[in-house]
């Protein structure tokens, strides 16, 4: 039967001793969507929710809703009946919520459903009158259902699609969805996300590139066109950027769509990744949000891992902390293919390292052999056992070499809460490093927001890894040098789109400005400039001129100025970049 029309036609009888007591046809009254089996309790979860489909407005004066157990047959139990007036408006909806409801809608009414899992039933029945009746689960029992019942997924509610659409069948009424209490099913467009992927997960430096790959599923009333899309980063401190634009191939309703997206964020930070798709006529964009996406440093990353120890030694790996305090609660670390698992309850201090073991004990007396055998590392003897940790929970045991659907032995990650990675390291694997099993691999720098194009290596030291301390590969800030510029070529088709311009403000050092210009001197960007007092500075230039145009291939000279308070700029520096 189409949606919002009267299931069955009241006789002038029928209409005319009904609207003497005040109480118009109720056909149009359907279940519209409900959810009996929760994720998790169901306690404070459970809902139901009826729609008016019209013509016209109802009262819902003596409507019963009741429940039947499909174990044992039509036995009718009534969970909520209304004994006063209630008027519900076409196109209107009404939600019964379960005691203690915990959803973000405020309902109509709450009371106790105990909905069951299936075989069951539930209806709603006036005066004797059944006005809808659905069957879920596995239910056999005629009188239970309405043509056939339809099957219950965990955690799904089950929703009339489009809604009021009633057919006096449950199976082709109902589907499985994502809950949607007190508001429509399915609106028009909507694309729901079934998949995300980010290669690489994380990104070191601005710049870099990286694959966006998007499954979508058209779950929406009608098909999505051919049409304009873009894919924006949103940062909490309103920093935004548009990395890309193209053309969206449209999606069938009920199709997969899939999608693969390259870009490279020219800002740092953590971003949310939203796609952006113009809609036919006056609908509003439609915006999807396919998750976060980390550029640069995050509170922690990764700074080595040992994934191929000797037998004795056991795996580690080795954590460190960003620019702030920062407590591990709330962070969780997983390889390629096993489960988050939760990170030691610890406080970092910035720049402070945390160890995490597979067998600390073997790794503490793997460091006391080492010290015996006159192997030091270069850090306080007590700052190895003092920063080392177990892993609260099971190891994540990793891979020496790649299986043979990848071209990676394993991959680290370290995460917030929600499961956004804040960085990850690629293992290539044992047969990859120069001595075999034994070494660790290293960050190269402890400061991942430089470019660092090579940002791994295996380790140098005697040992064969430097857990807890400086690593033995490490490429540190910049203390003496005035300018430094990473890298020195830009090469857009070989995916090098951007330089850091790196330099220190002295103590008495308050204001910089930096520019780009030609070999014949005319300035192609200014890069700009600020007061900030002593410190280092970490600026990125994309290549591009003034008016958002890549410059032409040949030689950049990048120049600093500086001033010390209440002066005027000097130039201090200069250094060149090469485009080609």
């Amino acid at each position: 039967m189409p949606p919002f029309q009267s299931l069955g036609i009241c006789t002038l009888i029928f209409i005319q001793i009904i609207l003497a007591a005040g109480n118009p046809c109720r056909a149009g009254l359907v279940i519209n969507e409900f959810l009996a089996d929760p994720a998790g309790a169901d306690a404070g979860r459970e809902f139901v929710e009826l729609v008016n489909t019209g013509p016209g407005a109802i009262n819902l004066l003596g409507v019963e809703f009741q429940f039947a157990n499909g174990s044992v047959g039509p036995q009718w139990t009534t969970r909520w009946h209304l004994d006063t007036d209630w008027w519900l408006s076409e196109g209107d909806f009404f939600l019964l919520a379960d005691r203690n409801w915990q959803g973000e809608v405020e309902p109509q009414v709450q009371v106790w459903l105990g909905l069951q899992n299936g075989p069951d039933a539930i209806r709603l029945l006036l005066q004797g009158e059944t006005l809808d009746l659905v069957g879920y689960g596995p239910l056999t029992d005629l009188d239970l259902m309405e043509g056939e019942a339809v099957p219950l997924v965990t955690g799904l509610s089950l929703a009339r699609r489009p809604d009021g659409n009633d057919t006096n069948n449950n199976h082709n009424d109902f589907i499985s969805t994502t809950p949607t209490p007190g508001s429509a099913n399915f609106n028009e467009y909507e694309l729901k996300i079934e998949s995300v992927g980010y290669e690489p997960p994380s990104l070191t430096h601005a710049g870099q590139s990286l694959i966006l790959t998007v499954v979508l599923r058209n779950v929406g009333l009608l098909d999505i066109p051919i049409t304009e899309m873009r894919v924006q980063l949103r940062s909490g401190s309103g920093e935004n950027e548009t990395v890309l634009e193209t053309l969206f191939a449209g999606c069938a309703i009920t199709q997969e769509c899939q999608l693969f997206l390259g870009f490279a964020p020219n800002v740092m930070g953590r971003f949310h990744v939203f796609l952006e798709l113009e809609l036919p006529a006056e609908n509003d964009p439609l915006i999807i949000h396919v998750g976060q996406l980390q550029v640069g440093a995050g509170e922690i990353y990764l700074s080595e891992v040992l994934s191929a120890p000797p037998s004795h030694q056991g795996e580690w790996v080795e954590i460190m902390a960003g620019a702030e305090i920062i407590n591990l609660d709330n962070y969780k670390m997983r390889d390629e293919e096993g489960d988050w698992k939760d990170l030691p309850s610890v406080d970092l201090q910035p720049g402070e390292f945390l160890v995490v073991a597979q067998d600390s004990a073997a790794l503490a007396q793997w460091h006391q052999e080492n010290l015996a055998q006159g192997m030091v590392l270069d850090c306080p003897e007590d700052q190895m056992t003092g920063s080392l940790r177990q892993m609260p929970g099971s190891w994540p045991s990793l891979n020496n070499n790649p299986p043979e659907d990848r071209a990676f032995a394993d991959r680290v990650y370290i995460a917030d809460d929600e499961g956004n990675v804040l960085d990850h390291v690629t293992l290539p694997g044992s047969d990859s490093l120069p001595d075999g099993m034994g070494l660790s691999w290293e960050r190269m720098s402890h400061h991942p927001s430089s470019s660092g194009w090579r940002q791994w290596r295996s380790c140098t030291a005697a040992q064969g890894g430097t857990p807890g301390c400086i690593n033995s590969v490490a490429d540190l800030l910049p203390t003496e040098l005035e300018l430094s510029v990473e890298p020195p070529l830009l090469d857009f088709e070989l995916g090098i789109w951007v330089t850091h311009i790196r330099f220190v403000l002295g103590d008495d050092e308050e204001n910089w400005h930096v520019e780009v210009f030609d070999l014949w001197g005319a300035k192609v960007r200014d890069l700009g400039g600020a007061v900030g007092g002593q410190g280092t500075r970490d600026l990125v230039w994309d290549g591009r001129d003034e008016q958002g145009h890549r410059v032409p291939i040949g030689g950049y000279v990048v120049l600093l100025h500086k001033s010390q308070e209440n002066q005027s700029f000097r130039p201090v520096a200069k250094a060149l970049v090469v485009v080609r």
